[in-house]
């Protein structure tokens, strides 16, 4: 009976060791995964690390987990786990990074205010990098806002003078370009005249396809008027004639916000575009 005791103890003994070595080894190949693309697998053998690592020796892997969720646009999940990655994290710096990491998921869901409320409140940081950072951050929430006078600011700071003007410049042709194409503007234009809007925005087909449609119902209902009764020309009217004449200007208004979120999405290429080469040129 002792011996059989003391075959327990001794085995007791051996399995935190054996089980470091696993969890070690474990994280080898998940960093291998990881490595290769393969984000479902790293992802499975992280979770197994945390759930196994009593000594918590492996907190980083909980941002490692936020990037994977990030890579498969789960972006609410990597919120969570970054999330966790900042609460226990010690080094300021890293901490500054994971909450701006944080925007970006947040960008990808279109919450630019709760990022920008995170980032105001980061403090300054000593790190010319970090703090360049945190401005194009705040640059991309207010043009996410469109509030483009406080996004165009912020994109400044990164920039010397001749970055400056072509910045604003880009930020002048799109509120241009936004005016031209002012959803309202493009929805009366249907109201007025149906198709007109869908013309004016490039979109032909849709245009045409509107004005004919309406246009027969509209001779149609004449046409049953004429041979029944005015009662039911306006019935005949009034049954098919919004259908299609709302369908046509709330597809003009759709098809100008589309537009503006196109030539908005080019622009903030454009912009990068100039801070990248500003930012290359400045290390050199």
């Amino acid at each position: 009976m002792l011996k059989i005791l003391y075959i327990i103890l001794f085995s007791l003994c051996l399995i935190p060791t054996a089980g470091a070595q696993d969890i070690h080894q474990l994280n080898e190949f998940a960093d291998e995964q990881f490595d290769k693309g393969n984000y479902q697998l790293a992802l499975k053998e992280y979770q197994r690390i945390l759930f196994f690592d009593n000594q918590h020796e492996y907190n980083e892997l909980y941002s490692k987990i936020a990037s994977i969720h990030y890579l498969m646009s789960d972006f609410d999940n990597a919120l969570k786990y970054y999330d966790l990655a900042i609460r226990i994290e010690n080094n300021d710096s890293i901490k500054f990074e994971l909450i701006l990491n944080k925007a970006l998921c947040n960008f990808k869901l279109n919450r630019y205010l709760i990022a920008l409320n995170e980032l105001f409140d980061l403090p300054d940081h000593s790190s010319e990098y970090l703090h360049n950072k945190k401005n194009i951050y705040l640059g991309i929430c207010y043009f996410g806002l469109s509030d483009y006078d406080n996004s165009r600011e912020y994109f400044s700071e990164l920039l010397d003078s001749a970055g400056t003007k072509k910045v604003n410049n880009l930020f002048a042709d799109f509120e241009r370009f936004s005016k031209k194409f002012r959803p309202g503007k493009v929805e009366l234009m249907s109201m007025l005249l149906p198709g007109l809007g869908q013309i004016y925005t490039g979109e032909i087909f849709s245009g045409f396809n509107s004005f004919f449609l309406i246009s027969g119902v509209t001779v149609y209902a004449a046409i049953t008027a004429v041979n029944y009764t005015l009662f039911d020309g306006l019935l005949v009217l009034s049954s098919w004639f919004y259908r299609y004449y709302s369908g046509g200007f709330t597809n003009a208004r759709n098809f100008a916000v589309q537009k503006i979120e196109n030539e908005k999405t080019s622009v903030y290429s454009e912009i990068f575009t100039v801070i990248e080469k500003y930012q290359n040129k400045a290390i050199e």
